[in-house]
């Protein structure tokens, strides 16, 4: 029998993410009507760790009310830093337990100088 789950506290999932905005933000807004900014974030880095490999990571940031109206003047190439916590949808099919994108929902969006 597997182990239960152990429910970590919320601070316990908390993210800092640097990167450009790799695309133009979209905006919809949600069923009980807070705007949403979808924004792509890319990371690009070497980490000296793994012999100096080039790491790359494309990450789906989600930013909701103020904090999406914030983001109405963002442009692609500009930098910024993220600070959020990670969210997997998941959903049942056929009697399992699907999983898909990791996302990352934004508590704080700075742009960062652009000679970092």
């Amino acid at each position: 029998m597997p182990d239960p789950v152990v429910a970590l506290p919320p601070r316990a999932n908390q993210i800092v993410l640097a990167g450009t905005l790799a695309d133009e933000p979209e905006f919809r807004f949600t069923p009980s009507g807070r705007l949403l900014a979808c924004l792509t974030v890319e990371h690009l880095s070497q980490q000296e760790q793994f012999a100096a490999q080039r790491i790359e990571v494309r990450m789906g940031v989600l930013a909701l009310g103020d904090l999406a109206e914030w983001c109405r003047p963002l442009r692609p190439g500009q930098l910024l830093q993220v600070e959020g916590r990670l969210n997997q949808k998941r959903w049942i099919r056929d009697g399992k337990i699907r999983w898909g994108q990791v996302e990352l929902w934004a508590e704080r969006i700075a742009l960062l100088p652009e000679s970092l």
